[in-house]
């Protein structure tokens, strides 16, 4: 297929929007989990986390692997590795260097009342940076991606080389679910800093060897009222019993939603081509931002009503400002890997 598929441009768009009031309600949780910022602990929030967070990160892995088979499609193994160095590395690095530890150095201020602005650089504990400590920040989804596209590779590579497409003509729709034993298994495997690589290179092959057939996603489509139920349900259960075997519940609510998103979101037009172009660079800038922007506002009132507008309004803007300067300034929409202007 050469046609381009708008409907995975506006899904990852619309996940990647969603983590404005994500990561705002993170602030706000109820569970007791530190943020780099906390305020008052609120049950809406919470709950808006407790639903939505099962399929984001998951949705954004899966949608990679499809990406990458469309990619090897048109690209060598030497241009698909050039363009994971160019478009996750470089900005990676750059990312832990200029954005990450000011997060690190205002967590540290907000919750032990000091801070040094070189414990990011020197002291490592448990990854998540409240204490200023060194931590990926919202950059470990990009980290994660770029070795799982690398160590993917040569089976994706092995794979073309046998002259074969993608997998699952014929799949039916129960043993689709059941794929979704994989990420669980991968769970299991392997956890570094409370999130586990393997569960996600299980969605991003799934999506590589099963997402990307046609067929596959047609059946998606044709039955997205009934997977939506099953998605709903799982996640009920799972809840119930302890998040046990969550990784199926959020295979479930990809399926859902590229089966949505296929009939629903298959279009393109000024706004959403922006929002797509735009995308990688919000994702890398919005949580430095929202913690920049909720340290000064959480001093300045103590009323949540007020507070969560701010933040969010506050957050969008100097987002999207900072990817319209970045991406119009050559070096750092390398450094960055925007697509420049």
């Amino acid at each position: 297929m050469t046609n381009r598929k708008h409907y995975l441009d506006n899904l990852r768009v619309v996940t990647i929007l969603m983590l404005f009031p994500y990561h705002t309600f993170m602030i706000y949780n109820n569970w007791g989990e530190a943020f780099y910022v906390n305020g008052e602990a609120l049950a809406f929030p919470s709950m808006f986390i407790h639903i939505n967070w099962v399929w984001m990160m998951p949705l954004l892995f899966a949608v990679a692997g499809i990406s990458s088979r469309y990619a090897l499609r048109r690209r060598s193994a030497g241009e698909y590795a050039k363009e994971r160095v160019n478009r996750l590395l470089v900005p990676l690095i750059f990312g832990l260097l200029l954005l990450i530890p000011i997060q690190a150095y205002l967590a540290s201020l907000f919750h032990k009342g000091e801070a040094n602005y070189l414990d990011y650089f020197t002291k490592l504990t448990d990854f998540w940076g409240t204490d200023g400590a060194f931590t990926p920040g919202q950059l470990w989804f990009i980290l994660f991606l770029f070795v799982i596209s690398i160590i993917s590779l040569p089976f994706m590579l092995w794979h073309k080389k046998k002259g074969k497409d993608t997998l699952g003509d014929d799949i039916p729709l129960v043993l689709l679910l059941l794929l979704g034993l994989a990420p669980c298994i991968g769970n299991m495997l392997l956890e570094i800093g409370g999130r586990s690589p393997t569960e996600y290179l299980a969605y991003f092959l799934l999506g590589y060897f099963f997402l990307s057939n046609e067929n596959v996603l047609e059946k998606l489509e044709k039955y997205r009222f009934l997977l939506l139920p099953i998605t709903i349900v799982g996640y009920i259960l799972t809840s119930i019993f302890n998040h046990i075997c969550y990784e199926a519940v959020s295979w479930f609510a990809i399926l859902t939603l590229l089966g949505l998103g296929r009939h629903y979101l298959d279009f393109s037009g000024k706004k959403s081509g922006y929002l797509s172009k735009s995308s990688f660079g919000v994702y890398i800038f919005h949580q430095s931002w929202l913690v920049v922007t909720a340290f000064f506002i959480l001093k300045l009132t103590s009323n949540y009503w007020i507070q969560i507008p701010l933040i969010m309004l506050g957050t969008i803007v100097l987002t999207f400002l900072t990817y319209e300067v970045a991406s119009r300034i050559k070096v750092v929409s390398w450094m960055f890997g925007l697509k420049g202007r």
